[in-house]
């Protein structure tokens, strides 16, 4: 997906802990998470890894492009034994437009 964007808001660098299901080794992601809109839609994009180390702090008075791509994870609930979804948006560029 590419899309021009102004960015609403912007979180502070996150560290979260997560399994290895093929290593069983705990490992880490680094992430930062953007709220953006394309003036229709809202909605909230990803940057993870080592761009998110390197994550500026953006204008959100600009316009940017950005290229995401869209992952959906299933999983079942503990609680009702359900198979659910989420989709995931992670930004894989951005530029100024």
């Amino acid at each position: 997906m590419e899309a021009t964007v102004r960015i609403l808001s912007q979180s502070q660098l996150m560290t979260r802990k997560y399994l290895d299901r093929k290593t069983g080794e705990q490992k880490v992601v680094n992430s930062v998470t953007l709220r953006l809109t394309d003036g229709i839609d809202t909605f909230l994009g990803e940057i993870t890894g080592e761009r998110a180390l390197k994550c500026p702090v953006f204008d959100p008075t600009r316009l940017y492009r950005v290229q995401c791509s869209m992952v959906v994870r299933e999983w079942n609930s503990g609680q009702t034994g359900e198979v659910m979804q989420a989709t995931t948006i992670y930004v894989d560029k951005i530029n100024m437009n």
